[in-house]
C-alpha cells in the first residue's frame, strides 16, 4: 500500500492547484479561508494529501489551540477537497480522511472536525458511511445546515417553467418595471451594498455572522478564481437592491441579500436572483446554492427560496474524531459555553 503522506503548501501553490477541484467552494479558496481562521484566532494551514508521488487531496486546515491547555481543533470546512473532472469517489475522499487524522489526531492530537464538500447534494450518504467507518462521529454541538439547491444543468427556459407560478409571475412583474441590473467584482461595490443590508438587518433586527465588511475584506485579496460577484438592482438612479454571490467551484453560493422597501415593491429581488442565475450557467456553475433556510426563524425568506422549486438538501454537518473521548467533552463544553455568550451578545445588539 503506497503511503499518504501531508504536504504543507504555500499560499501561491494552493491558489495554483485548487481550481482544478471542482468540489471548491468559497470555503476552501484561499483569501476567505485565510481571513475565517483571522476572525476566529486561529492559524491558516494549506495542505495538500499526497499518495507516493500523486495529488490526491487538498484541505484548508483551520487550527485553534486553547490557550493554557494542550487541546485544540483543526477544523476542515467543506473540505477536503477530492473532486476532480471525473467526478467524486468514494475511495479518494476517504484517503484524504486517513491522512488528515494521521496528521491532526495522531501526529498533533488535535480534536479533527471536517464538514465535507456538499457535492450537490448527491453524495452525502456516501460521505457519511465514509466517515463514520473510520471511527469520525457526528458532532453533537453542530448543527446541520439545510438549503435548496437548483441544478443549472438545464437551459434557462427549463428553469423558468419550473419556477413555482407566484415566483415567475413576480419576475415578470420585475422584468417590466424599469429596474437596471449591474454586476461587478469591484471591492466598492460592497461599499454601494453595505448600507442597504444595514438597513434591513436593523428593520428585522438580526446579525449577519459574516457581514459585508467580512467579504469586502476577503475580495480585497482574491485571486481571479476565488471573486465574488455583486450584482445591484437600480431605478431611476437609486439603489434598491442587491446581492453578493460566490461562483467557485461546481456550485454557486448566494452569501448576502438585501432590498429597500422600494425595491420590494419593485420586486428587484426576483430580478437579481434570476440574473445570478444566468451568472452561474455562464460561469459553468452546476449548482447555485441558494443559502441558508429556516422556516420558523424566517419564514418570508424560506418561502421566496422555495419558490425556486429546488432540491432541499440537509447537509450531514460536522463530524470528529478526537485524540481522546475526555479532550471531546471537554472541547465540546467550552464551545457550547462559548456559542451562547456569543447569543446573548447578538441578542443585546439587535436590542
Amino acid at each position: 500500500m503506497t503511503r499518504l503522506t501531508i504536504k504543507h503548501l504555500t499560499r501561491r501553490e494552493w491558489d495554483d492547484l485548487a481550481p482544478s477541484f471542482t468540489d471548491l467552494s468559497y470555503r476552501q479558496c484561499r483569501s476567505f479561508a485565510d481571513r475565517a481562521a483571522e476572525a476566529a484566532n486561529a492559524s491558516s494551514e494549506f495542505v495538500g494529501i499526497v499518495e507516493g508521488e500523486t495529488l490526491v487531496g487538498l484541505s484548508n486546515v483551520r487550527v485553534k489551540r486553547i490557550p493554557l491547555s494542550p487541546l485544540g481543533i483543526a477544523y476542515v470546512h467543506h473540505g477536503p477537497l477530492s473532486q476532480r473532472q471525473t467526478g467524486y469517489c468514494v475511495e479518494t475522499f476517504g484517503k484524504c480522511l486517513d491522512a488528515l487524522k494521521q496528521e491532526y489526531v495522531e501526529a498533533r492530537h488535535l480534536l479533527l472536525r471536517v464538514v465535507p464538500p456538499s457535492g450537490g447534494g448527491h453524495v452525502l450518504k456516501s460521505q457519511a458511511t465514509c466517515l463514520e467507518t473510520r471511527g469520525f462521529q457526528r458532532s453533537a454541538y453542530q448543527k446541520a445546515p439545510e438549503t435548496f439547491l437548483l441544478d443549472l444543468n438545464q437551459s434557462l427556459a427549463d428553469i423558468r417553467k419550473r419556477l413555482d407560478g407566484k415566483w415567475r409571475n413576480d419576475l415578470a412583474k420585475s422584468e417590466k418595471s424599469g429596474l437596471e441590473i449591474t454586476k461587478s467584482e469591484d471591492p466598492a461595490y460592497f461599499d454601494l451594498f453595505e448600507p442597504l443590508l444595514i438597513d434591513l438587518s436593523r428593520q428585522k433586527a438580526f446579525v449577519s455572522a459574516r457581514d459585508t465588511a467580512f467579504f469586502r475584506s476577503v475580495q480585497a485579496k482574491a485571486e481571479a478564481y476565488e471573486k465574488m460577484v455583486v450584482h445591484l438592482a437600480w431605478h431611476d438612479g437609486d439603489l434598491v437592491a442587491g446581492h453578493i454571490g460566490s461562483f467557485a467551484g461546481d456550485t454557486a453560493v448566494y452569501l448576502l441579500g438585501a432590498s429597500t422597501r422600494k425595491g420590494r415593491d419593485l420586486r428587484a429581488s426576483y430580478l437579481l436572483q434570476w440574473k445570478v442565475i444566468e451568472h452561474a450557467i455562464s460561469n459553468g456553475n452546476d449548482y447555485y446554492d441558494l443559502g441558508g433556510i429556516d422556516q420558523n426563524e424566517n419564514p418570508n425568506v424560506y418561502r421566496f427560496k422555495k419558490r425556486l422549486n429546488g432540491r432541499l438538501v440537509k447537509e450531514i454537518g460536522a463530524y470528529e474524531f478526537a485524540p481522546g473521548p475526555l479532550a471531546s467533552r471537554i472541547l465540546g463544553l467550552l464551545e457550547y459555553s462559548y456559542g451562547a455568550l456569543r447569543a446573548r451578545r447578538r441578542k443585546t445588539a439587535q436590542a
